[in-house]
């Protein structure tokens, strides 16, 4: 799994590529965990270069949404490819998370409403 990170104002991106598997949640959990702590308080996962995610990576993102709610910060998720979208909506997903076709997007609605989570 490579993290790649990016800043646009107040927004940090945080592109996943490869997998969210039980090898990489602890990993990526951390990192998002790390961020919060810091003091980020609205992120966007860009999700473009992600090709698979597990129920392990789907908890990882609860996860990370609840400690955002905590601080009154946001979660939006970006570029999610067909296979990953139809597992979110069987999970039923679609309607947890502030979801968007592409990153810019994301970004855009992070800037004027926050996209809040509702996890």
């Amino acid at each position: 799994m490579d993290i790649a990170e990016e800043r646009r104002g107040e927004i940090k991106i945080i592109g996943l590529r490869g997998r969210l598997d039980a090898s990489s949640s602890p990993g990526v959990e951390q990192r998002l965990q790390n961020l919060i702590d810091q003091g980020e308080r609205r992120l966007v996962l860009d999700f473009s270069e992600l090709s698979h995610i597990s129920s392990i990576g789907l908890r990882v993102l609860i996860s990370t949404a609840k400690s955002l709610q905590k601080t009154k910060g946001s979660l939006a998720l970006a570029a999610l490819n067909d296979h990953i979208r139809e597992i979110f909506k069987i999970a039923g997903f679609t309607s947890i998370f502030s979801i968007y076709p592409t990153c810019d997007e994301a970004v855009a609605s992070s800037q004027t409403d926050g996209c809040e989570t509702t996890a």
